[in-house]
């Protein structure tokens, strides 16, 4: 994305007008030079008319005074010339505490923080900060990032980093430990659908309808009956967080029980809905977490199964792809999914495999199958 190019093109060093590495003749060196100046260019000041350019100055302006920019500004602005940081790259409690009061987030603040977890809402900022590059752990401390300055030079490339750095972590998912259900991660992958299908449709969007596409989604990928009324009220207040991020992030305007794209928001789905056809549309899981890659498997046919998981093991070290299959594992609920996880350690080196199994047979859950799948293992050897 432009936005990260930015970022990556300011913290390289190269002075401007040097000819490339391996680059000759004028040609090509003003092609180079042509691109920098295009990625070193608020949107504004690249368009033709002056229609395009009142356009591109309201969605920065949008993007400026977007909540979630305003907090990433307030946690650089904190931050300053450095801040101590912990063996983890945290910022320690009395500043955290001091964060939570500057973000106005509303949230709790405990008598004594031992962690940034007593915190959620100013750990959700300050590691989506991090994550984007508007902050960095720079030996003990924490300083201002190479996306910094952008919060101010151009705050349209600012809040596309933001936004983008957040679908890809997850809207849901990401910066926040707590969530105890495994279809959050089904949630956060459909945001982008979700943005595209809301683009397609004129006008408000009922939270009913998004209510009710976030229950089908869930119920028919987890394998809930769709009169459980538990599960499903606990898949609406999902719904309505995620929709609280997209509110902070400027992507939809909410009006009582019915929300609607901005024009961030239409920008946004117009880039997912580029993004999401390439490759006729199927998934790459050889770089997903094998806990993600083992929820896809469980609503694939076998033998699509199967080609993924020995794509994705033969994409890492046998030894990692075991400790992440166990890990996830170890995590899950689903019966059905802990007997994924033994098909796709089957595929691996069986010295490797058979070192895994044993670490699970120590698990309450998981241990009967891991000694059955064991016992098989040697008696088709003996065979």
């Amino acid at each position: 994305m432009a936005s990260s190019q930015r970022g990556r093109s300011r913290g390289s060093g190269s002075p401007q007008g040097r000819r490339p590495a391996g680059r000759s003749g004028d040609a090509e060196l003003d092609v180079f030079e042509e691109m920098q100046r295009v990625l070193d260019t608020p949107l504004a000041e690249l368009m033709a008319t002056e229609e395009e350019r009142a356009q591109a100055e309201e969605l920065t302006r949008l993007a400026g005074a977007s909540t979630a920019i305003c907090r990433m500004r307030n946690v650089v602005a904190f931050v300053g010339g450095g801040r101590a940081a912990t063996q983890a790259g945290n910022l320690r409690g009395a500043d955290l505490v001091a964060l939570s009061g500057l973000l106005n987030t509303g949230e709790q603040v405990p008598p004594q923080v031992r962690s940034i977890d007593d915190l959620p809402d100013t750990a959700h900022a300050f590691r989506w900060a991090a994550a984007a590059g508007f902050v960095e752990w720079r030996g003990t401390k924490i300083v201002a990032g190479p996306m910094a300055s952008e919060l101010e030079r151009d705050p349209l490339a600012a809040w596309l980093k933001a936004a983008i750095t957040l679908l890809e972590h997850g809207v849901l998912d990401a910066f926040r430990p707590g969530w105890r259900k495994s279809y959050v991660e089904f949630l956060d992958a459909n945001v982008a659908g979700l943005l595209v299908g809301m683009a397609e449709i004129p006008g408000p969007v009922p939270l009913t309808v998004i209510e009710d596409s976030a229950w089908d989604l869930v119920s028919s990928g987890s394998g809930y009956r769709r009169d459980d009324k538990a599960e499903r009220s606990h898949v609406v207040r999902l719904a309505h967080a995620m929709i609280a991020q997209l509110l902070d992030l400027g992507i939809v305007v909410r009006d009582q029980e019915q929300v609607e794209l901005t024009g961030l928001g239409g920008a946004l789905a117009a880039i997912a809905s580029f993004s999401s056809d390439d490759e006729d549309g199927e998934l790459d899981l050889v770089d997903t977490d094998a806990e993600s890659l083992l929820l896809c498997c469980l609503e694939m046919q076998p033998d699509e199964a199967r080609a993924e998981l020995l794509s994705w093991t033969q994409g890492r070290p046998a030894d990692d792809a075991a400790q992440e299959i166990c890990e996830a594992m170890r995590d899950a609920d689903d019966p059905e999914l802990w007997r994924l996880g033994l098909e796709a350690l089957s595929i691996l080196d069986p010295a490797v495999a058979r070192t895994a199994a044993r670490q699970l047979q120590s698990q309450p859950r998981l241990g009967r199958l891991a000694t059955e799948w064991l016992h098989q293992g040697s008696t088709t050897r003996r065979r």
